[in-house]
């Protein structure tokens, strides 16, 4: 006992030598952002400080609703201790006061706007006046409670600027759009949440600035970010729910980040002290970190894959799992591996799937190869539905390589539909285009049993599933026969066809496109895409993309688009960046892939109601 109150004497004598050489200065920063005219803010120098010496790390340190700037105040012993013990780098803090309710967000009508004096007068401000870092690398926000989910909000919305983010006890709302708050959870008065998203609501503008819809929105841009985000499991406010969805946003979109939820701990009380070292601690681990695995560590990885190998397995993939990026144009091991996550992310997103409905019946048919998988989630209602037709030579493949589409489409609103189909030489190509329809008209009768919409369906396929949609979205026949129109269809979205022109294709087609399409070219037309298209029958918008370089698809889909657009048919062809013929699929789901987001643009487009 007397050697512990020993330790804690000397400690508080280091924080009092080390404090002897800080310093807080106040001062106000005049602006016409916000109506009082000017913001006043305090800054904690370290003991080593110089006008002229090195530039320091920047903590913006941001206040919980009613507080102010001698927040600094407060926490300088904690900090100055932390210093002195070697357990944080020196760095400068800096709080300044702002309105309480604001969230660090520019009010609704303008008259408040205190992100803007933030991030375009207050960090020019300090990076002009004191000797502080002006690269994001050693720009960091934290706070809690307000300051929780200014930090989140701010980071997340401006990763350029902030390069770690650590929000205590953050008060964010569980639900990446309004509706999908619970009420629980909408604790703030109702003129608190007018001044900062109008009166009626502005549902845009949430979407905006709720730190889950920006994540959301663009997840890639985080890949870069230190991310630490804690939370009581008491916390009488309720902000565990909102933590704990924030966390797993992240998770789901493969953030690095860390999150805490703290035992016993509420929002107040003597909890609160070691839990702002920790946060502290997290800040000096991101500012500290080396920048290659220790050899200990490098050794260890090395044994353990090698363990692995032996076995005849694969490796572990460290976090953010590596197997969501390392998709190669390889059918073996890749395609498992792809087929193996994507049902994990189904299941961390609560995708439902409805395996083997058939949407035909033939005696002479397995019934498997005229069935369908569909993908729903709970309470989902009046969902526009996405058909997919995977790709396969028109000889092989399966439903299942819908892979991370349902996965990313169904938690959005949508019903997801992937298909099997008859195929060479047991099935004509127009018979494969007419199970297509069927499917589609099957849909049509039987989506809101699933809670989606039959009148909102968009066709999807892949490769020789490219070639059918085509074929199906263009050549009314097949939607007729099936017992639909083209009107039924929203859109259609091809993926990396090369057989859209089919006479034109043959020209240089090699034994396995002639031993599907045959060598009579009488046989071609009827199942040429570009031959059907005419103004007035209604053709639905196309979508149509290309992979890197591979010129054949690309001439097929300029010849395409191209009579699409003359004949007064929205088309438009997208080249997949850095993506081959497989990968281009396999990677349509994942986020922050290109593509996905120039599909779902599509797919809002043209399928949601006005």
């Amino acid at each position: 006992m007397q050697f512990r109150f020993a330790l804690r004497l000397i400690a508080c004598f280091l924080a009092a030598w080390a404090a002897h050489g800080s310093q807080i200065i106040r001062e106000s920063l005049s602006t016409s952002l916000v109506s009082a005219g000017a913001v006043e803010y305090a800054i904690l120098l370290p003991d080593s400080y110089s006008p002229d010496g090195e530039r320091f790390p920047l903590l913006l340190l941001l206040h919980g609703a009613g507080g102010d700037r001698e927040k600094i105040a407060r926490i300088e012993p904690q900090i100055s201790e932390m210093w002195a013990s070697n357990d944080l780098p020196r760095m400068v803090v800096v709080t300044p006061s702002i309105a309480a309710g604001s969230i660090y967000l520019d009010s609704y009508d303008g008259t408040e706007r205190w992100e803007s004096f933030l991030m375009d007068e207050f960090l020019p401000h300090l990076r002009a006046k004191y000797r502080v870092s002006r690269g994001r690398e050693k720009t960091m926000v934290s706070g809690g409670s307000m300051g929780g989910i200014g930090s989140l909000r701010l980071g997340f919305k401006h990763p350029e600027t902030f390069g770690a983010i650590a929000a205590m006890q953050p008060a964010v709302w569980p639900g990446v759009t309004w509706d999908e708050v619970p009420d629980r959870n909408k604790i703030r008065p109702p003129e608190r949440i007018a001044n900062l998203f109008g009166d009626p609501f502005d549902d845009k503008r949430f979407l905006r600035e709720n730190p889950a819809s920006i994540v959301e929105r663009d997840p890639s841009r985080l890949l870069g970010s230190a991310i630490y985000i804690e939370v009581g499991e008491q916390d009488g406010f309720g902000f565990v729910e909102g933590a704990d969805f924030i966390h797993r946003l992240l998770w789901h979109h493969r953030i690095p980040h860390e999150f805490r939820l703290v035992r016993w701990a509420d929002h107040v009380g003597s909890t609160m002290t070691e839990r702002s070292r920790d946060r502290f601690r997290f800040l000096a681990r991101y500012l500290e970190q080396p920048t290659a695995p220790e050899p200990a560590v490098e050794r260890f990885r090395e044994r353990m894959a090698e363990r692995h190998r032996s076995r005849g397995l694969e490796p572990f993939g460290f976090w953010p799992n590596p197997t969501l990026r390392s998709y190669g144009a390889g059918d073996g091991l890749e395609s498992l591996r792809a087929v193996r996550d994507s049902k994990e992310v189904r299941a961390e997103r609560g995708v439902i799937r409805i395996a083997d409905v058939p949407y035909a019946r033939n005696p002479e048919t397995d019934p498997l190869r005229q069935s369908m998988d569909i993908y729903i989630r709970e309470g989902l209602s009046d969902a526009p539905a996405v058909l997919y037709v995977h790709g396969g030579g028109w000889i092989r493949g399966d439903k299942e390589r819908a892979l991370f589409k349902p996965a990313f489409l169904v938690p959005k609103g949508y019903l997801f539909a992937s298909m099997n189909y008859r195929f060479r030489p047991e099935a004509s190509l127009a018979e494969m285009a007419a199970d297509v329809a069927s499917a589609a008209v099957w849909l049509k009768q039987h989506a809101s049993k699933y809670g989606g919409d039959g009148a909102r369906i968009t066709l999807m396929g892949h490769s020789a599933g490219g070639h059918l949609v085509a074929l199906v979205g263009a050549n009314q026949i097949f939607m007729e026969d099936a017992g639909g129109s083209l009107s039924d269809l929203a859109g259609v979205v091809v993926i990396d066809s090369a057989m859209l022109n089919v006479p034109a294709r043959m020209e240089t087609a090699g034994q396995s496109q002639t031993r599907v399409f045959g060598s009579a070219p009488e046989g071609w037309i009827p199942v040429s895409p570009w031959h059907h298209v005419e103004a007035g029958k209604g053709i639905p918008p196309y979508l149509l993309f290309t992979s890197d370089g591979r010129a054949v698809s690309q001439e097929q889909a300029a010849m395409f688009t191209t009579k699409l657009d003359q004949h007064g048919i929205e088309a438009s062809s997208h080249e997949g960046k850095g993506r081959a013929h497989t990968p281009l699929d396999t990677y349509m789901g994942v986020e922050g892939d290109a593509s996905t987001g120039i599909l779902l643009d599509f797919l809002r487009r043209h399928t949601d109601r006005p």
